[in-house]
């Protein structure tokens, strides 16, 4: 029964400090846009925090994306494919 009780302690603390993080980066960060509709201060900044890093994880996808297709590319050194090596290979 105590590991049930420890369990939702750490989940309570995690969830606590998620929203603190989240709160702070709305916090410093301002994004353009118009600011959440959310009351009060405090959920407005945590919402705020979600919506830059939802703006952060897509411009970095959009930046891997670009690094793939140019890694990727018909032609570059990182598609041509070698024969492979076999154990006999190494013995030489």
């Amino acid at each position: 029964m105590v590991r049930k009780e420890v369990e939702v302690v750490i989940t309570a603390l995690y969830v606590a400090v998620l929203a603190a993080v989240l709160g702070g980066i709305g916090a410093v960060v301002r994004d353009t846009g118009p600011a959440p509709d959310v009351d009060p201060g405090f959920a407005r900044r945590v919402a705020e925090g979600l919506r830059v890093l939802r703006r952060v994880s897509d411009e970095n996808a959009k930046h891997t994306e670009h690094l793939l297709d140019h890694v990727c590319r018909p032609g570059s050194s990182a598609t041509r494919t070698t024969a492979p090596r076999s154990a006999t290979d190494h013995a030489k």
